[in-house]
């Protein structure tokens, strides 16, 4: 059972009995299930992700995507205690070509760390390279090193509960949870659409306005925030947990 994004790059690969996982990329992750990425997801945030290549360093050696780390594959979990202590730090894996079979059982492991948002670059090495993205060659980093910062795109906190706040008329929140969830509470003033609904729904939403996306902990919200740019739209998204319960928002908190 597939993400829908796997079960695509599995139908061009040739495999004809995939199933699609409808419960959406969030039940996907909280099963403990690693996503697919892009080149274009990546290369676009170079520096706010931690990049690993399993490959190891002497294969890194003669080339690798620039400011990647390079461990063996069977190394990967030994290294638990390079690993960030932000939980929210973006992990992506990726060896010579997608390599699913030797890349999941790693992944899965990560999230079990309680790291969310562990990614298997599809194409690996092989298609960066044919796609130029930024490589080096020659010194490689053995050790994991990591600052976190706001993603292109990313509202800080602050911001987001002012804006839920004061309702400016050039701003509109975008809940993308999904119809139970939003039912159960949603902020004042904003309007809910599921992201799995959201490319679909696009004329529902005003061109003259920066929307502000938010979900339950940042996932889907920034799905959408990618959906609405591609789209035209002046978008951002909140990368972090928020939660109404009984009409009152709490946003930015710790389990």
């Amino acid at each position: 059972m597939l993400s829908p994004m796997a079960a695509r790059l599995a139908e061009k690969w040739g495999y004809t009995n995939v199933r699609v996982y409808h419960a959406g990329a969030p039940a996907w992750v909280k099963a403990g299930n690693p996503l697919i990425t892009t080149f274009d997801f990546v290369s676009k945030r170079l520096g706010y992700l931690v990049v690993i290549d399993t490959r190891g360093p002497e294969a890194a050696k003669k080339g690798h995507i620039q400011g990647a780390v390079a461990i063996p594959l069977n190394q990967v979990v030994k290294q638990k205690a390079q690993f960030p202590v932000d939980k929210k730090a973006y992990i992506v894996l990726y060896d010579q070509d997608t390599n699913l079979e030797g890349l999941t059982p790693v992944a899965r492991e990560i999230i079990r760390w309680g790291y969310k948002r562990v990614f298997i670059l599809e194409g690996g090495y092989k298609d960066w390279v044919a796609k130029n993205g930024p490589t080096q060659s020659g010194l490689v980093r053995t050790t994991i090193f990591y600052i976190p910062r706001p993603h292109p795109g990313e509202i800080t906190g602050d911001e987001f509960v002012n804006i839920a706040k004061t309702r400016p008329a050039d701003k509109l929140i975008l809940d993308v949870r999904t119809r139970a969830e939003a039912a159960a509470g949603m902020i004042e003033g904003a309007i809910n659409i599921p992201v799995d609904e959201l490319s679909t729904r696009l004329n529902e939403l005003p061109k003259d306005k920066e929307i502000i996306t938010h979900c339950r902990t940042g996932l889907r919200a920034e799905m959408a925030y990618n959906i609405l740019r591609n789209a035209g739209f002046r978008a951002r998204f909140l990368n972090d947990k928020v939660a109404i319960i009984e009409g009152k928002m709490y946003c930015c908190y710790k389990d």
